[in-house]
């Protein structure tokens, strides 16, 4: 299997409040989608915050990961970056950050499919190998989205974060 990667930053002062899917995509911070022909195995997942200028205020963090049934608009949408330059380009439609109107849908309430806590001047890495395995079927609105939940985000501050996986 063929290993991507795709690194963003979200908007800044990112809400803790659940995306409503046929509404507003508070706190939501990006959807892996599948495609109609290929899915993937999420691998691993670091997330850190960064502060402007300054040195980010300490808080405790959560993001909530739920799986979606259908897309949501994004505002962009990245392909995978090949982590081995032999192989064939990423065939899943990609890691889908910015939505401002229609969130992926989803559960969006708990208990959540899974979620981690962390302090804001830390960070988390979170493999996925083995017996924790993420697999997500082929289908075109087949995917995994995250979320920050329960404290926002100050001012100035922002998620940084990096996703690979396997096709």
């Amino acid at each position: 299997m063929a290993r991507f990667m795709q690194t963003f930053e979200t908007p800044t002062a990112l809400s803790g409040t659940a995306p409503v899917s046929a509404g507003a995509a508070n706190g939501l911070i990006a959807s892996l989608q599948a495609s109609s022909t290929c899915g993937y195995k999420l691998r691993r997942l670091t997330l850190g915050v960064r502060a402007g200028a300054s040195v980010p205020t300490s808080q405790q963090l959560t993001i909530a990961f739920a799986r979606s049934t259908a897309r949501g608009t994004q505002g962009a949408n990245n392909a995978g970056n090949k982590m081995d330059p032999n192989t064939a380009a990423s065939q899943i439609t990609g890691l889908d950050t910015g939505h401002t109107t229609v969130a992926p849908t989803a559960t969006y309430t708990a208990p959540y499919f899974y979620e981690v806590s962390f302090n804001s001047q830390s960070g988390v890495d979170l493999p996925f190998e083995l017996l924790e395995e993420w697999v997500v079927a082929a289908g075109t609105g087949n995917g995994l989205v995250c979320w920050n939940v329960g404290n926002a985000l100050p001012a100035s501050h922002l998620y940084t974060c990096s996703f690979e996986w396997e096709e």
